[in-house]
C-alpha cells in the first residue's frame, strides 16, 4: 500500500493508523519513502481474527533540499532484535525516517535519534531455529534545515497491553514526521501523524511491564 505526494512535493514523514480498530495486532515490516515513486510506501500484517483496515498517510514537503539516504541492511536471527541507524552528513538534519524488514519481521522502534540519525530496530519473530536468517535497514530523511523535535507522552504498558502515546508541535507549528520506540518485544500497530503531532499504537509482548514512547519533528507551516 502507498501514499502519494502531489507533483512539486516530496516525503518528509508517513505511516499508517489502523482505522477501523487501534487495538488490534496489525504489524508492520515496511514504512519508508519511496523518491522514485514520490510516494510513502508501507507493509502490514494482520496478526488479528479479524479483517483489518489500514490507512496509509504521508506528510508532503516543497523544501528543495531533501534527500533519502539508506543503511546497509543488518541480518537478524530468529527470534532475535535487530538495531540500525540511518545518518544524514554532518551539514544536514534528518527530518524524518522510515525502516523496511523481512518476512515475519516488525518493527519496534522507528524514530529520531539525533539531529542527523534515525533509529530502527525490529524483532524477526519467527522463532524456529531452522528458519532462514531475516534483515532490516533503515532510511534517513534529510534537510538543510534542522526541525523543531517535540517529545511526547510516556506510557506504561503492561504484559500483553495494547496502548497510545502522543506527541505535539509546538502552537504555530506542523508536523513533517515522526515515530515510535516501545522497545524490546513492544511492537508498534499504529505511527501516524494527526493534524497537531503524533500518535503511535503498541502491543507489549514481553513478560513485564515496558514503556512506549513517540516523538514528533515539526516545521513552519
Amino acid at each position: 500500500m502507498a501514499a502519494y505526494c502531489p507533483q512539486g512535493t516530496k516525503p518528509t514523514g508517513g505511516g499508517a493508523s489502523v482505522d477501523s480498530d487501534l487495538r488490534s495486532a496489525v504489524y508492520f515490516r515496511k514504512s519508508l519513502p519511496d523518491p522514485a515513486g514520490n510516494r510513502w510506501v508501507l507493509q502490514a500484517y494482520n496478526a488479528s481474527p479479524d479483517v483489518q483496515t489500514v490507512h496509509p498517510k504521508v506528510i508532503c514537503s516543497t523544501d528543495s533540499t531533501l534527500s533519502y539516504e539508506a543503511a546497509k541492511e543488518t541480518g537478524i536471527e530468529p527470534g532475535e532484535t535487530g538495531y540500525t541507524a540511518a545518518n544524514c552528513s554532518n551539514t544536514r538534519f534528518v527530518v524524518g525516517g522510515g525502516f523496511e524488514g523481512g518476512d515475519r519481521t516488525f518493527v519496534s522502534v522507528s524514530a529520531f535519534n539525533n539531529i542527523r540519525s534515525w533509529t530502527v530496530s525490529m524483532k524477526y519473530t519467527d522463532y524456529s531455529p531452522d528458519a532462514p536468517a531475516s534483515f532490516q535497514r533503515s532510511v534517513a530523511v534529510c534537510s538543510d534545515t534542522q526541525p523543531t523535535v517535540s517529545f511526547g507522552t510516556t506510557v506504561e504498558l503492561a504484559p500483553g497491553e495494547v496502548g497510545n502515546a502522543t506527541a505535539e508541535c509546538p502552537a504555530g507549528l506542523v508536523p513533517i514526521s515522526g515515530g515510535g520506540d516501545g522497545g524490546l518485544d513492544v511492537l508498534l500497530t499504529t505511527s501516524a501523524p494527526t493534524a497537531t503531532g503524533w500518535t503511535v499504537w503498541a502491543k507489549n509482548g514481553a513478560f513485564d511491564r515496558r514503556k512506549l514512547f513517540t516523538d514528533v519533528l515539526c516545521a513552519a507551516p
